[in-house]
């Protein structure tokens, strides 16, 4: 399998790059505008608030171009000129299949209590629906050519059939292979599969930018309440015993290289002995 990609950012410390829905819907329709700039196939994608994640069919150069240009546009919205992108090549189907279901389920690993294909800025909802006859939208071969400016903020030409909603949203079924990635799959239930998965996927596909992306306590809340769950069969920390509330916390450390502070707060350990355990 050649020319499989994983792209995403580094996330932002002390701020957000989408703080209104017109942001989300900004960042959303960069992404055909980015991708058809530079002939880029987006089969999945996930938009969080301080960083983004997409996988992608193309030429590495491309892809590297894509992602540029995306952060490009993003800096319109919050300083990204610090931020770092990672480009991870995808060699296999099993890893291209495990890296889409990270990438969609990154709102619950985040904490947000929303299922996956219900988080409305990314590709979650697109795969294995009913197909609809009449799809709500207005051709963008339809607009004028001031219209269609304001809307993308670009000059890239769009194919015309694709669909902009009532909200100035480009309908993501027009740029996301959704085909291939039920082919991929080949059922809804492997789809479900991937999505369920809770692995240490973000290490292997990000390095060490993941470790780099700063999460709020209220972000990491449900990564903390679905470890207790897999690894200790509890609902809670505050069920963990002291020796399982340390195995926790080298857990997130690990994964996001949390502070020990944050640690502490986390997991209800002490500080000073987090200090020589990591």
């Amino acid at each position: 399998m050649e020319n499989h990609w994983h792209i995403c950012t580094d996330g932002l410390e002390k701020n957000v790059i989408f703080k209104s829905d017109t942001d989300y819907i900004y960042g959303m329709n960069s992404i055909p505008v980015c991708a058809v700039g530079n002939q880029v196939t987006i089969l999945a994608f996930c938009l969080m608030s301080n960083h983004v994640h997409f996988i992608v069919r193309g030429e590495e150069g491309s892809c590297r171009q894509f992602i540029t240009q995306y952060k490009k546009r993003l800096a319109t919205l919050a300083d990204l000129s610090s931020t770092d992108v990672c480009v991870k090549r995808i060699d296999d189907s099993g890893y291209l299949m495990r890296a889409i279901g990270y990438v969609l389920r990154n709102p619950v690993s985040a904490g947000i209590r929303i299922m996956p294909y219900h988080y409305e800025w990314s590709s979650a909802s697109l795969y294995f629906r009913p197909q609809e006859s009449n799809t709500p939208g207005h051709r963008i071969g339809s607009l004028s050519y001031r219209a269609r400016r304001n809307i993308l903020r670009s000059q890239t030409n769009l194919p015309d059939d694709y669909l902009i909603n009532d909200n100035g949203l480009i309908l993501p079924e027009c740029y996301v292979d959704i085909q291939y990635v039920e082919n991929l799959f080949r059922s809804p239930a492997r789809l479900m599969y991937a999505l369920s998965r809770n692995e240490n996927l973000e290490m292997e596909l990000t390095g060490d930018i993941l470790r780099k992306t700063k999460y709020t306590d209220d972000e990491l809340t449900g990564t903390v309440e679905n470890l207790c769950r897999q690894f200790f069969r509890k609902t809670s920390v505050y069920s963990l015993s002291i020796e399982d509330r340390y195995h926790l916390a080298r857990m997130l450390y690990k994964r996001y290289g949390l502070s020990r502070k944050q640690l502490s707060r986390l997991t209800m350990t002490d500080p000073d002995l987090l200090k020589t355990m990591l």
